[in-house]
Order: structure tokens, then C-alpha cells, then sequence
């Protein structure tokens, strides 16, 4: 992956003996307990490197036939506690390591007017094996402001025909935290337990209706699709039951006056899901080997 920012460190966890004997000194020894790695990756969305976060944050994933040299992966949230099975290499001039159970609690998708789209994710997993790689680069297309287009209709039936919202900018925030606990016996071995799933985020547009505040004070449900598309590669979001949960207009003076709507996906009991991820590219399998 050609991250932007990423801060991925070893994690241990140390305990103290703080035992009596009879000075005023408080620590006497220590021991280390638990080891693990965690951190953050951050880099621009791409067409296939984007699969393996996606992948990590739903937890399932089905692909169907090719067309035009075309994958179409369909993610969906695996109601399972346990993570799918992630391994990543962290590779250095030093030293290189495969680490496995990796996690991904986060999935931060950010675009904004004149930028690349940028994907964020949290990520823990075990302390991992030293190993040896071969580092190879894939041409990639990858997604600018001008290829990602937000929309809401009244239903899933609507997005098809609705007209792009001209948003300035756009988050989608995808949340699932894992709890990391260590079986006896062991200090190297973590073992991780996902939460609940949240899929939430902001927009901001100009003010230029009360459309949105109105669906805002009425808590009207809204279908809602974000979509890049770079030639025949695409990657979209559909959530078929929104509610925009928060809405704050700018005040500044001597400035345009700007809406920022927060909303949340829920879960819809009709579709069975919250949300759902396509990604169409030329890769044959996100499964694993």
C-alpha cells in the first residue's frame, strides 16, 4: 500500500511488583504480559488496495462473474464476533514481519473539493513473524474529487435518477471495535472480539433550500448511495435507511452560509443490512487463499 500517514507500533503491556519489603521505594520489579501491534494506515483510496480494508471492516465478502475483465465484490457485515482472517507485512530497510489476526476496527473514508479521496483504518493484530518479502507495485487508478458523487431519494429505487448532491465535502465513518484479550498461557497470542457495528458521517453543502433541513426536523428516511467511478472501476456505498441526525448552518460574516448534516445509516429490516460496499475492479478474489 502507498500509505500517506501510518503509525503502526508494537504494544506492550507491562505489570508491576509493587511487594512489600520494607523501603519506601514503590516498584520493585516488572513483567511484561501481553504483546501486540497497533496503529493507524492512512492513504488514497485505490481500486484494489481499498478491497482489504473493506474486507476487514464488513467481514464478508462475495464476488461475482467477470465482465470486461471486471470484478464485481459485493461487502456486507458479517454478524460473526470473530474477525475475518487478515495477515499484513510491515516492511522496513531493517526488518520485515508478517503479522496475523489483523483487525480492522475503523473505516474512514474523507473526500473534499480540489484532493484525492483518502481512506483511513485503525488496525490491531499479533506481534507477527519475522519474513521475507518481495515488494511489488500494481498500477492502481485512484479517485479524485471529481469522481465521487453523492446522492438520497426517497428510496434505494430513487438513487438511479436522483441528482448528485453538490457537496463540498464528505465523510463516511464505519466503526466496529474489537476487544483484545490474551488467553492463558500465553503473552504473544491475542485474541479478538468485535463489537457492534456504527456506519455514520457528514457532508457539507451550501444553503441554498431547506430540502435537507426539512427531512432533518421531520427525521424523514432517506436511501443513500456515495459512489466513485474512475473508467470501468467503481467502489459504492448504499444505505437504504438514513436519518440525518444533526445540522449545523455556518454564521460567519461576510460568508456564504454553509449546512453541515450528519447522518447515520441504520439498520433497515426490509434490505437486512445497514449498508453494503460494490467495488468493481480487475482483482478475482478477495477471499482468502
Amino acid at each position: 500500500m502507498r500509505w500517506l500517514d501510518q503509525d503502526i507500533q508494537p504494544k506492550p503491556e507491562f505489570i508491576e511488583n509493587e511487594s512489600a519489603m520494607g523501603v519506601v521505594e514503590k516498584v520493585n520489579d516488572s513483567e511484561d504480559v501481553a504483546w501486540s501491534v497497533a496503529g493507524t494506515l492512512r492513504g488514497k483510496v485505490t481500486e484494489i488496495g481499498v478491497g482489504f480494508p473493506l474486507l476487514g471492516i464488513f467481514g464478508s465478502v462475495t464476488t461475482g462473474a467477470v465482465v470486461g475483465g471486471v470484478y464485481p465484490h459485493t461487502f456486507d457485515v458479517n454478524q460473526s464476533s470473530i474477525p475475518p482472517a487478515i495477515t499484513f507485512a510491515h516492511v522496513t530497510p531493517i526488518q520485515s514481519k508478517r503479522h496475523s489476526y489483523a483487525t480492522f476496527d475503523t473505516f474512514e473514508l474523507a473526500a473534499e473539493e480540489k484532493s484525492f479521496v483518502e481512506v483511513s483504518s485503525a488496525i490491531k493484530a499479533r506481534m507477527g513473524e519475522t519474513s521475507t518479502e518481495v515488494v511489488a507495485f500494481t498500477a492502481e487508478k485512484e479517485f479524485t474529487s471529481k469522481n465521487i458523487v453523492l446522492k438520497t431519494a426517497a428510496s434505494s429505487a430513487g438513487l438511479a435518477a436522483a441528482p448528485a448532491i453538490a457537496a463540498k465535502s464528505l465523510k463516511l465513518n464505519i466503526e466496529r471495535p474489537s476487544e483484545m484479550w490474551f488467553p492463558l498461557g500465553g503473552d504473544d497470542n491475542p485474541v479478538f472480539d468485535r463489537g457492534v457495528f456504527e456506519a455514520k458521517g457528514e457532508f457539507v453543502i451550501r444553503y441554498l433550500s431547506t430540502d435537507v433541513e426539512d427531512d432533518y426536523l421531520s427525521n424523514a428516511i432517506k436511501a443513500m448511495s456515495i459512489k466513485m467511478t474512475n473508467g470501468a472501476t467503481s467502489l459504492e456505498f448504499i444505505a437504504t435507511k438514513v436519518r440525518f441526525r444533526e445540522l449545523e448552518k455556518s454564521s460567519d460574516r461576510d460568508e456564504i452560509v454553509t449546512q453541515t448534516v450528519s447522518f447515520y445509516c441504520e439498520f433497515d429490516t426490509t434490505a437486512g443490512k445497514a449498508i453494503q460496499a460494490v467495488l468493481k475492479n480487475p482483482r478475482a478474489s478477495y477471499a482468502a487463499a
